[in-house]
């Protein structure tokens, strides 16, 4: 199918494509053939370089193709180049076996399916309060709420839908996640940012993918065409709703039905009435590509444009202090105004209205050129070699796991830079640990038979 709709600029587009797929696949090829054992956290990270670089090669990107095909191979070789070092690395690291687990962290079975449901519709009720401005809160500590509520969130989708595909969730359980977990991603639409609900839907058939063995098709075609068609009126919608610089639109829940009527009127007009969509309704391949912004750092950055010397990175340390001790405190996007603003894509005021995503690739070019690239990739295969291999035989339940899921559920984030990336983390790694200590205790883990990670 990728074949018969493609439509290749030139022979040097189609080489680099067909490279970076390769390389992009490869470890999920390992992870298939129990090469490298544990959470495919890695090879989830590398699918994303897909549809992110190979894709809009593939597709013509409008602007991929306003470079020469040299140019194209170059930054095409580039990418897959990280993408089979970070794979050496990762396959080096994660191939060993880890030390056997006896003693670990863990939610009790009986009552961790109440919890967890519980966060997701707390989640939910937290999205329609903050939709609704039914808060209040001080800045510092709204973003400590908001950030333990989506590492809950992803939490609870991961866990609660492992269970469900092992079959351990009793029918009514049953029919409470999947009521609670579609009003969360109903909750998070008035927003008109579809890559929460998307987030969601992922590290759900994650887990459940995990559990059961299997991908859930029916379901996971359905929300890919669901999300597609939403797709076609989110730009429309946007305009209409986005009408004051940082202040989000306000709805109620009893809006929703109206709002996810027209947005589906919308979505419907563009979509069947074959209407040519504006440079701002782009396509899902173009919105999601990173290539033209990588090409366009290889051209410009040692010539026309320094190198950043390292200056995203170093503002790393403030973003982890929490934002109720730093009411001034810079945002976790800091690092992705300061590349758009470097290359001219942006000025400061801009970047108040919207944000190009750089992803972590372009940011290490920015940064260090090729040297970055490959430490990049170094870094990259390590660490999801070692969190994979640290939750390798633990109960899903387990802080291990709980762990490694909230490390999944970023992985596939391939516009984040490595300060949104690191910010996210560090949050809801504190949420996780929040829960550790309320919720936790520490019990024999050998031999259990809810491992999501042999």
């Amino acid at each position: 199918m990728i074949g018969g709709t493609a439509h290749v600029q030139n022979v040097e587009s189609g080489i680099g494509a067909v490279c970076i797929g390769a390389a992009a696949l490869l470890p999920t090829w390992l992870w298939i053939t129990g090469r490298v054992k544990g959470l495919p956290l890695f090879p989830v990270f590398s699918t994303t370089y897909v549809y992110a670089f190979a894709f809009p090669l593939l597709y013509e990107h409008p602007i991929v193709a306003m470079f020469q095909p040299d140019v194209q191979l170059i930054g095409a070789f580039t990418v897959t180049g990280f993408l089979l070092l970070g794979t050496a690395v990762w396959y080096q690291v994660g191939r060993r076996a880890p030390k056997p687990i006896r003693r670990c962290l863990v939610l009790n079975a009986a009552n961790a399916d109440l919890f967890l449901m519980v966060a997701l519709g707390a989640g939910a009720a937290f999205n329609m309060a903050g939709s609704g401005g039914w808060l209040n809160l001080q800045p510092g500590l709204n973003s400590i709420i908001r950030a333990s509520a989506l590492a809950l969130q992803a939490l609870a989708a991961f866990a609660l839908s492992f269970r469900l595909g092992t079959g351990e969730l009793s029918p009514p359980k049953k029919v409470v996640f999947r009521f609670l977990i579609s009003l969360l991603m109903l909750s998070t639409l008035p927003g008109l940012l579809l890559v929460n609900a998307m987030s969601i839907c992922v590290i759900a058939a994650f887990g459940y993918t995990l559990g059961a063995h299997r991908f859930p098709w029916r379901i996971g075609l359905a929300a890919m065409l669901l999300f597609a068609f939403l797709h076609a009126g989110k730009g429309a919608m946007r305009e209409i709703h986005w009408k004051v610089v940082d202040e989000d639109p306000t709805f109620q829940p009893a809006d929703y039905p109206a709002f996810i009527s027209q947005w589906a009127q919308i979505s419907a007009t563009n979509w069947f009435g074959g209407e040519t969509e504006s440079e701002e309704h782009q396509s899902l391949i173009q919105r999601a590509s990173l290539m033209q912004l990588l090409l366009y750092v290889q051209t410009m950055t040692g010539d026309a444009v320094p190198y950043l010397d390292g200056q995203t990175y170093a503002i790393l340390p403030t973003l982890l202090v929490p934002r109720i001790f730093t009411p001034e405190k810079i945002a976790s996007h800091e690092g992705t105004y300061l590349l758009n603003i470097h290359y001219g894509f942006q000025t400061r005021e801009d970047t108040a209205r919207t944000t190009i995503g750089f992803g972590l690739l372009n940011e290490a070019y920015a940064n260090f050129g090729l040297v970055g690239v490959g430490g990049l990739a170094v870094v990259l295969g390590a660490y999801y070699a070692l969190v994979a291999r640290w939750a390798r035989g633990s109960p899903v339940l387990s802080f291990r796991s709980l762990f490694a899921a909230i490390v999944a559920s970023y992985s596939f984030q391939a516009e984040y830079a490595s300060g949104v990336y690191v910010a996210a983390l560090f949050q809801s790694t504190i949420a996780l640990c929040a829960v550790a200590v309320l919720f936790m205790r520490r019990g024999d883990c050998s031999g259990d038979g809810r491992s999501v990670l042999e």
